[in-house]
């Protein structure tokens, strides 16, 4: 059946009433711009089926609104509490669900463009109709604290750059479903090929981009944008399935399987959980992704978390959220990367990870002329490693002393460039206690996290002096070798790490 219209604009006559009475209704203000923006990607204006009349919810659904369901493309519904409780948008939905597929639309690819207005609340989020619910949506509102707010509509002077970047999404993703639909053209997340810098063509890569919880929805939109635009598929494509653990982690693991990469955003809150599941939504995902990254090492990770967390300035209420951020922060493995930085940064590093830049041949073939010791101790140990630095130069290893103590992020950035990069570590435990001792033996498995590679090529501790008990009952399976010398350095303590260093070809990098 041919096309008459381009997209369908269902909505609640209540959504499009200004309350204060004096500017244009929200509806109206769409249906002005969209097809502006549209016409702008695909070179000529969109024709908009949209129901003006005032009509009631029992009213029949009348022969012309069938007409136009059946004869458009698209379905535009706006979501609001309104919409869910109204008779008649539920009938225009099922109408147009009830149309014929169009011969060429993919069948993955939904023809409904979900707006949501403003979010639901518990007593209305059952209502949603179920053609609804699986849609991710495009949201014009945010949330401050628990408290929604829509973006603003005004024009100007009061323009409100969050609204327009959604509208702008919105129009993007529908100019190319109607190019698709009607020139045959694919989808740009889904194209067979792409390009890469240096003009060659290579298979698209997917993107597992994980549910986020409430407040960080803004955040995951501007990354999932960022991909879109760029080419990348998205996945998950629709909301997860809460109705029962099992159904949710089926179509997690689905969607990573057809991904190369994960990323989650991690907040203060804990979010959803499946109906049968005490675990959120958040810490699922998380799980299967790393089970993935063990099972195929070519499957990478990274995880974000905003500037500030766990601290006053973000703090964590949830104790089930502040469980699974610690244990996060102390068991990031190979394949993973965490990140505390802003949400621009984490887009930068994404983009190289998925893309890194085409080294040159001089940069293939070098190789660091020494092989580097990081050795960590406390400012009040400096002296008691002097023999060890001495020794350790005298086999040609450049050694990097990191001495703890000292405060700031410029040095804590150094510290983690050096976990990053070095390729040994000797935590000399001296005037230090057994707690400190550990604290950076973990720091050794987060060098994971801060964007290591490979595996460490020699790790140890070396026990020194001043003797006591707790360095005498000092045990750990963290690193192979524990040296004891509470005495003068003694060169043949450090013989097999210096061998285990030197056996490895190449080295950290």
């Amino acid at each position: 059946m041919p096309s008459t219209y381009d997209i369908f604009i269902s909505y609640g006559q209540l959504d499009d009433q200004d309350p204060a009475g004096d500017v244009k209704g929200w509806v109206d203000l769409l249906v002005e711009r969209l097809p502006r923006l549209v016409s702008n990607n695909l070179g000529y204006q969109p024709k908009i089926w949209r129901d003006e009349r005032s009509l009631s919810g029992n009213a029949l659904l009348t022969a012309a609104i069938e007409e136009g369901l059946a004869h458009s493309l698209l379905f535009v519904p706006i979501l609001s509490p309104r919409y869910v409780q109204s008779d008649w948008c539920r009938r225009e939905l099922e109408t147009f669900c009830a149309t014929p597929p169009l011969p060429g639309a993919q069948a993955h690819r939904s023809r409904i463009f979900k707006v949501i207005k403003s979010p639901l609340l518990f007593n209305l989020a059952t209502k949603e109709p179920s053609q609804l619910r699986e849609l991710i949506g495009y949201p014009f509102y945010e949330m401050e604290g628990d408290m929604p707010v829509e973006f603003g509509h005004e024009v100007q002077p009061n323009k409100d750059p969050k609204y327009w970047s959604a509208l702008r999404r919105l129009a993007w993703d529908i100019s190319n479903m109607l190019a698709a639909l009607k020139d045959g053209v694919n989808m740009p997340a889904v194209p067979s090929s792409t390009t890469n810098g240096n003009g060659n063509a290579e298979s698209t890569k997917s993107v597992y981009l994980a549910e986020s919880t409430s407040d960080l929805a803004q955040q995951r939109e501007l990354v999932r944008e960022e991909l879109r635009q760029r080419g990348y598929e998205v996945l998950p494509e629709q909301k997860l399935p809460l109705e029962e653990g099992k159904q949710t982690e089926a179509a997690i693991r689905t969607a990573l399987e057809r991904s190369v990469l994960a990323v989650h955003l991690i907040g203060a809150r804990y979010g959803s959980t499946p109906e049968d599941d005490a675990r959120s939504v958040v810490r699922i995902q998380e799980e299967l992704a790393a089970q993935r990254s063990a099972d195929n090492p070519a499957f990478s990770r990274l995880l974000w978390m905003p500037q500030g967390l766990m601290t006053t300035t973000l703090e964590i209420t949830d104790e089930r959220q502040k469980t699974f951020v610690v244990q996060l922060q102390n068991r990031i493995s190979a394949g993973a990367e965490l990140l505390q930085t802003s949400i621009e940064d984490l887009k930068t590093h994404l983009l190289e990870k998925l893309n890194p830049p085409e080294k040159s041949q001089s940069e293939r073939v070098r190789r660091p002329k020494f092989k580097q010791v990081y050795l960590i101790c406390e400012d009040r140990d400096r002296s008691l490693v002097k023999p060890i630095r001495d020794f350790l130069f005298d086999q040609k290893l450049e050694v990097i002393t990191w001495l703890d103590g000292e405060v700031g992020r410029t040095l804590m950035d150094y510290h983690r460039k050096n976990l990053r990069d070095c390729d040994a570590a000797l935590v000399y435990f001296g005037n230090g206690d057994e707690p400190w001792v550990r604290k950076n033996l973990e720091d050794l498995e987060k060098a994971y996290g801060y964007g290591r590679e490979n595996d460490w090529c020699a790790s140890a501790v070396y026990v020194g002096a001043p003797a006591n008990i707790q360095k005498d009952d000092f045990r750990t399976l963290l690193v192979p070798l524990v040296v004891r010398n509470y005495n003068s350095f003694d060169p043949n303590d450090l013989l097999d790490f210096v061998k285990a260093l030197q056996a490895v070809e190449g080295g950290q990098r």
